[in-house]
């Protein structure tokens, strides 16, 4: 069976991915900080464990060497400044990929970036692969610049792939908005922004499917659902899932704007990251993140998504029997 060196598969995308590789027949070399007591469900699942991270002092060459195919969705979503962003994202992409010239020089590298590299739509034209890159945050900034380092380091076949929104089972980004609706209250920032969605299990297929697929060499395409949503809608289809409808009110602009900057300085006195800062707010007030998936996802022949209700019920269905809800 062929070797797939994987990085982040005990975040909530690279876990579905590791279940999307052995699925599909891949021996899963999975490289984790602590080892294979910290993740015993991946070992049992048939996961190789490799102790280590992205960080100079790890051996990549051993963990990559004689791997058919490395999928690195290992990244940082959340910190403090530009810099912590780019000591994973770029300067660990870039050691990934040094690393694994001499040991798997055969392999191909799929990087799993983000639709915030290439930034949101111009005046509701989505963004198509080879529109000029637009990020308009730090993580989107160092994400782009993770896709430079690896076309930089990485003389093999390569493929980029930037999803959208990605939900489901395990996520903590839309939590906070399941949460509110739990809760009675869901405040709705940028209502009339468009975004789009994929499921993580879905997203996590394309990913495997793609980690085999070497004619694909150099392509950098979107992951996402065809459909784009308003956020006022997908806060009233997350709305109708607890058994009280909740109050959903607009959240000013302004507001925003200031919460975001509290965040910001209480990750100054704190020195700790935090899920929501200025540099989020940046993006949610960016307008519609929009964009075309069609290419991709004709290539790599996904079915079509289950309707995204469908998908919402079942994550909200998870989150409660998980106590995530609380």
């Amino acid at each position: 069976m062929p070797t797939c060196l994987l990085t982040g598969a005990t975040g909530f995308l690279g876990a579905h991915v590791a279940r999307a590789l052995l699925a599909r027949g891949w021996t899963v070399r999975a490289l984790i900080r602590g080892g294979p007591a910290r993740i015993p469900e991946l070992v049992r699942s048939g996961v190789e464990v490799v102790s280590g991270d992205l960080s100079p002092q790890n051996d990549l060459a051993s963990a990559t060497a004689g791997a058919d195919a490395i999928v690195h969705v290992a990244g940082v979503t959340n910190a403090r400044t530009l810099e912590e962003y780019r000591e994973v994202n770029v300067r660990g992409t870039e050691r990934l990929a040094r690393a694994a010239r001499g040991a798997a020089s055969n392999a191909l590298f799929l990087l799993v970036s983000s639709q915030a590299a290439a930034g949101p739509a111009t005046r509701g034209r989505p963004v198509r692969d080879g529109d000029p890159p637009r990020p308009v945050s730090w993580y989107g900034l160092s994400k782009r610049e993770g896709e430079e380092a690896l076309a930089c380091n990485w003389p093999g076949a390569r493929v980029v792939i930037r999803p959208s929104v990605v939900f489901g089972p395990g996520d903590r980004g839309l939590l906070l908005l399941f949460r509110a609706a739990s809760r009675g209250v869901v405040p709705v920032a940028s209502g009339r922004s468009l975004v789009q969605l994929i499921r993580a299990e879905r997203a996590a297929a394309a990913i495997a499917e793609a980690a085999a697929r070497p004619d694909l060499d150099r392509r950098t395409g979107f992951l996402c659902d065809p459909e784009p949503i308003s956020i006022a809608r997908l806060s009233e289809e997350i709305a109708a899932l607890p058994p009280r409808r909740p109050i959903i009110f607009p959240l000013p602009r302004l507001v925003l704007q200031l919460a975001g900057a509290f965040e910001t300085t209480l990750e100054a006195l704190t020195r700790r990251s935090r899920p929501f800062n200025a540099d989020k707010v940046r993006e949610m007030l960016a307008g519609d993140w929009i964009c075309d998936g069609g290419p991709l996802s004709r290539d790599l022949k996904l079915p079509p998504p289950t309707p995204l209700p469908q998908d919402l019920a079942e994550t909200w269905a998870w989150y409660a029997q998980a106590g995530w809800l609380l």
